[in-house]
């Protein structure tokens, strides 16, 4: 298992919602050691799985709501729009952990803000640089101790 999971998500098909993809797809090819990526299209259920016993989980996805690139961290919670079904969030992903095996160390969630969610696979240029950003920063918390 590794150290760090790196988990983003959104409309790939959709401009900027498509943004937290494109961080763990950048982290993905860089092949960083001790680093597991997933792009996903929706948090769901299943990836309790892979998020129990981790030590660090990082969620990356767009928010039309932010403004600039936020990092915030996140416990288990109630899900945040009713059950998790096909449209979960991470405090709702996080409480079905405990089901399956012990918590991550530690969660964070990376929001990028998204001003374009027209058809296209284009960012538009505040979220591209946000984007630059967050995998700056991700690749930091890839080097830095580990949770205790």
């Amino acid at each position: 298992m590794t150290d760090l999971l790196v988990v983003g998500y959104g409309n790939d098909l959709r401009s900027d919602d498509g943004a937290g993809r494109v961080v763990a797809e950048t982290i993905d090819e860089m092949g960083l050691e001790g680093v597991e990526v997933r792009s996903q299209s929706q948090l769901t259920p299943e990836l309790a799985l892979l998020v129990a016993g981790r030590e660090r989980v990082v969620f990356v996805d767009a928010n039309v709501d932010a403004t600039e690139l936020t990092r915030s961290v996140v416990a288990p919670g109630p899900p945040g729009g009713g059950p998790m079904t096909h449209h979960g969030d991470p405090a709702s992903l996080l409480s079905l952990v405990g089901n399956v095996g012990d918590p991550p160390g530690e969660a964070i969630v990376f929001s990028i803000p998204a001003s374009n969610l027209e058809m296209g696979f284009e960012l538009s240029e505040a979220t591209a640089a946000a984007v630059e950003r967050a995998i700056a920063e991700i690749v930091e918390l890839s080097r830095a101790p580990r949770p205790s």
